[in-house]
């Protein structure tokens, strides 16, 4: 039975182990919480909730009966968070980047299909290079330093277990079968992303969303111009994003074979020796270049044609066998010393077709334009040029301290004799000057940022005039209480324009500045555009002038070893130690709470820009309330759905379907620490701008008996019964939803609270804290209004219709 934590009297249960059966009459609260994977433990203050539907890693809980009406939660944490293992996602969070990339466009972008389409276009684009640009380093890693420098040469592969194979007779003098074992790598992590595409794409999208009319699968991905959160299909995203994935395995495995067959027909041609099979190179190069090009053009569609995207993998499967096979049947020969030949043409396909769709992203941006209130400067540009810094730095790094394991690693300019580098392996030099580059400059302004945030709020709890208009403000408007008169305590002290007020003035402007300061932090998220920005346009002004130094006078940008060494450090331990801190944040809610707003934000897009980037929840989670609303529905229940931080997007994007949502039902909605505008409408102004929102708030268009008409919406179709959004100018997270219009007509949706709600206080007790944006959930205004649109609710049911409380009959067990 229910183990509720407060005096809340308990449902009737059948007797021994027999699950009630849930009674769907009536009102329902459904709760829906934010990031952090608040447990239905807490969500419903009872240790021991009832599940009712869904299953361990998203369900449906129910508690015992309040006030009238059934008390559920919906528990959706389990997908993105409790299990440990989910933090290894992060290693793919270039990926995210870039598939969030995709999504913030401007309206007038996504209003023009032309605009759309280009800029569409050029992000996934930029993505696909992004998924190369990673089997590129794993190439360098294991072709270039592993398998032909280490593995040529007998001092340096038999002082490692890891390459002692590869002096094998059978290997040591042929460098065309050594290099096909090194391929194993790129083509394992190819693999590796499969295998996650596929079981993540079973298990998130494949929840399709219900619908009035027939539903089918849709080809066609969620990012088309002027489709939006309304489309029915919207969130029916698993045919789209198997079609892309397939595109971007096909062409990773394509870049293998392309690499493999160039690498190994360069190192024959610097022998000198003839390499077998010349049309099989050729055969293998053109169809490397037909599956890249069909990939290119393929992605550049609204849809795939039906079978095309596997044929491209199949494709660049065949490649693959192709490329194998001619690196089997090479001759053995004397390997020269020094690099491998043609991992400079490959690398500079690849990095440039990253910068040429990044140049095109740009070009995109410009025919957009920008608008106010939004990301400080081109978004989606800045998303994905941070995103290819962190790849590449991050797998640098790595590669560097993985090379390092099995030997010495240097970057000199000028190669030495072969018998004095038995034990080494060399970096182009280019690359270990960069490096250091773009790990210690952005440590440099990320240092100058939080000093300069550190300075501002200081001056915050220094502002006198702020911090008196605080103390003005409680004094003035908030009644002493009535109860206990001579133990309470007024934290705000005395301003000098009421030093009638009793209290310490001295006191009450240290509890006044730590209010304005916990303000000043709520506007610190805002800043953190001009951050991303300065990282992103710095590091590639920095990149472009070595790069073009390095291009037309041949000179490499300053460093040395040391500098060099610092620098791969940096690269390879930080998401080494971001996965530690993490990995332990994730056993506890509290500091998961704090840490998964920004990864939660990331993945609850559809990935319709990037097939391997982390698993969309939202797939999955939007349906299924549309699904339980819909239930509940046809039950005759009505609901309040009270929702919080993330969970406010959740139901926003489930509620905005007028499709998947019955035409006729009345569901009122509770919203606090919202990020719809504050976040969304700020980082995905066409998908989340105050036109769309307007969608759910009921009008006060005056009906044919001379009242209200709630949930009667311009449209008529997605309004709900009511709206209230409260929200705290100290929620670093939330704030309002609705941009404020005096000249209309709409019931006042926005409700800004006090935090802290009061300053007083017993004596001797800790003073009243802010809240901040854990607390609504404690605050007695938003419950009570939860409790008024409930009982609201309740009178719109049809006279005669069970209630909650009402005897349920439980069916008697199938024989």
């Amino acid at each position: 039975m229910p183990l509720v934590r407060f005096d809340t009297a308990p449902v009737p249960r059948p007797s021994g182990l027999v699950p009630p059966v849930p009674d769907l009459t009536g009102v329902t609260e459904l709760r829906l919480h934010g990031v952090g994977g608040t447990t239905p433990q807490d969500l419903l203050g009872d240790d021991a909730p009832l599940q009712v539907a869904g299953d361990r890693i998203a369900g449906f809980y129910r508690s015992a009966d309040v006030a009238g009406r059934h008390v559920e939660a919906y528990s959706w944490g389990g997908l993105t968070s409790r299990a440990g293992s989910r933090v290894l996602w992060l290693l793919l969070f270039p990926f995210a980047l870039a598939n969030v990339a995709g999504w913030m466009c401007m309206p007038r972008t996504h209003a023009s299909p032309w605009r759309f389409r280009l800029h569409r276009t050029a992000v996934r684009w930029a993505a696909l290079f992004l998924t190369l640009n990673l089997l590129l380093i794993a190439a360098i890693t294991a072709l270039e330093l592993l398998a032909y420098q280490c593995g040529g040469r007998a001092g340096c592969a038999r002082e490692s277990w890891l390459l002692r194979p590869l002096r094998d007779p059978m290997l040591a003098d042929f460098p065309a079968r050594r290099l096909l074992l090194g391929a194993l790598v790129p083509l394992a992590l190819v693999a590796l992303l499969a295998v996650l595409t596929l079981r993540s794409i079973g298990r998130y999208e494949a929840v399709s969303p219900p619908s009035r009319l027939p539903s089918r699968e849709s080809p066609r991905s969620a990012a088309q111009p002027a489709v939006g959160l309304t489309d029915p299909s919207f969130w029916a995203g698993r045919r789209s994003t198997l079609d892309l994935g397939y595109l971007h395995l096909g062409a990773g495995l394509g870049f293998v074979a392309l690499t493999l067959t160039h690498t190994v027909h360069a190192t024959s041609s610097q022998a000198a020796t003839a390499a077998t099979a010349g049309w099989l190179h050729l055969l293998v190069l053109l169809v490397c270049a037909g599956v890249m090009l069909a990939v290119l053009v393929l992605t550049a569609l609204d849809a795939c044609p039906p079978g095309s995207a596997a044929v491209v993998l199949v494709l660049g499967a065949l490649s693959l066998v192709g490329a194998g096979w001619y690196a089997t049947i090479q001759p053995g020969y004397v390997q020269p010393f020094g690099y491998l030949p043609g991992i400079p043409v490959v690398a500079g396909l690849t990095l440039g077709g990253v910068f040429v769709s990044l140049l095109l992203v740009l070009v995109a941006l410009l025919c957009g334009g920008w608008r106010r209130g939004t990301f400080v400067i081109f978004g989606p540009f800045v998303a994905l040029v941070l995103g290819v810094f962190a790849l590449n730095v991050v797998l640098l790094g790595a590669m560097s301290r993985f090379a390092d394991l099995v030997a010495e690693v240097s970057t000199r300019s000028r190669l030495p004799d072969a018998a004095v580098a038995e034990s080494e392996v060399y970096l182009y030099p280019i690359v270990g000057k960069l490096l250091h580059y773009l790990t210690l400059v952005p440590l440099a302004i990320v240092l100058l940022f939080v000093l300069y945030e550190l300075v501002v709020y200081w001056r915050a709890g220094n502002d006198r005039t702020s911090v008196d208009r605080i103390r003005a403000w409680y004094l003035r408007n908030l009644d002493e209480p009535t109860d206990e008169r001579r133990w309470q305590y007024n934290a705000a002290g005395a301003v000098p324009s009421t030093a009638d007020v009793p209290g310490s003035s001295a006191a009450g402007r240290r509890w006044g500045a730590r209010v304005a300061r916990a303000r000043r932090v709520a506007r610190m998220a805002h800043d953190l555009d001009k951050l991303l920005t300065t990282m992103a346009a710095l590091g590639l002004l920095v990149l472009i002038a070595i790069q073009t130094r390095y291009w037309l006078y041949g000179k490499l940008p300053w460093g040395t070893q040391w500098a060099f060494t610092i620098g791969s450090y940096l690269a390879s331990g930080i998401p080494l130690a971001v996965i530690v801190l993490l990995r332990r944040g994730w056993r506890n809610l509290e500091s998961r709470r704090r840490i998964g707003v920004v990864w939660d934000v990331m993945t609850f897009w559809p990935r319709a820009y990037h097939p391997l980037a982390p698993p969309s929840y939202a797939e999955r989670a939007v349906p299924e309330v549309q699904r339980r609303l819909w239930r509940i529905h046809d039950r005759g229940g009505r609901v309040v759905l009270a929702a919080h931080s993330q969970g406010t997007v959740i139901a926003a994007a489930a509620l905005l379907q007028a499709q998947s949502r019955p035409a006729d039902d009345t569901v009122a909605l509770v919203t606090f620490g919202s990020p719809l505008r504050t976040l969304y409408g700020w980082a995905f102004p066409a998908y989340f701008d105050d036109r769309v929102l307007r969608q759910l708030a009921p009008s006060t268009a005056p009906s044919t008996d001379g009242g209200a008409a709630p949930g009667s919406a311009g449209t008529g179709r997605t309004a709900v019964y009511e709206w209230r959004n409260f929200y705290y100018l100290t929620d670093y997270v939330g704030g309002s939803v609705l941009v404020p219009d005096p000249g209309a007509t709409a019931h006042p949706v926005d409700v800004e609270l006090p935090d802290p709600r009061t300053s007083w206080h017993i004596y001797g007790q800790p003073e009243p804290a802010p809240g901040r944006h854990s607390g609504y959930w404690s605050d007695p205004t938003v419950w009570l209004t939860v409790d008024q649109l409930a009982g609201e609710v309740a009178a719109t049911l049809e006279p005669g219709r069970p209630r909650p409380g009402d005897p349920v009959t439980v069916p008697a067990p199938r024989s």
